[in-house]
């Protein structure tokens, strides 16, 4: 399974053969949060999951601010899930997902660059 496909926010126009791109609002939401959480323990982390869960039940939100919530809880959960059986703080720069991430976006702008 690739990044994007274990990344990819609930788009009902989306089939389940087809990969849709992160939008910038999304990747940016994800950075925000890794940014956010260095540092955090489980329990600060866990904090931070159930207040932006939170926000994600107002119905006041657009469509676009729902999706960088959704973005946001999804990136909460996956730190929290990682720092369970963890007894330090979350770093980014440690956190295989987010490295792997890094990796497939280099290569695909690597890949896009080069000459055919």
């Amino acid at each position: 399974m690739s990044l994007e496909q274990d990344r990819t926010s609930a788009r009902v126009d989306v089939t389940d053969d087809e990969v849709r791109e992160p939008s910038e609002d999304e990747r940016a939401a994800w950075a925000r949060v890794c940014r956010t959480a260095t540092g955090m323990r489980h329990h600060e982390a866990k904090a931070a999951l159930e207040a932006v869960r939170e926000a994600a039940r107002s119905d006041a939100l657009t469509d676009q601010e729902a999706l960088v919530v959704r973005a946001e809880v999804e990136e909460w959960e996956r730190i929290t899930e990682a720092l369970a059986d963890h007894a330090g703080t979350y770093d980014p720069d440690h956190d295989p997902f987010v490295q792997g991430e890094l990796a497939a976006r280099a290569h695909r702008t690597e890949t896009a660059t080069r000459p055919r």
